[in-house]
């Protein structure tokens, strides 16, 4: 093999590879549900993270991270 630049995103950032449901589908969630958190909108907030969960998606508030069901993970944004 040729010695080519190993190419791995920074590990803070969306996952390198995507899935279902699509990386920008997830991120523009949590943007969204943290809108909702920061306006108290705790209705709206739990609405989204249900949406995310049925699509296979979990949030982890305290380690502030997502995890899909196919092993893909990420940072939840911060505002």
């Amino acid at each position: 093999g040729g010695g080519g630049v190993e190419r791995r995103a920074p590990r803070n950032r969306s996952p390198s590879r995507d899935g279902d449901p699509p990386n920008d589908y997830i991120v523009n969630m949590l943007i969204d549900r943290e809108k909702a958190r920061i306006d108290r909108d705790w209705a709206e907030a739990d609405r989204i993270r249900d949406q995310l969960r049925v699509k296979g998606v979990e949030i982890y508030d305290r380690d502030r991270r997502w995890e899909a069901k196919d092993g893909r993970e990420g940072v939840r944004p911060n505002h």
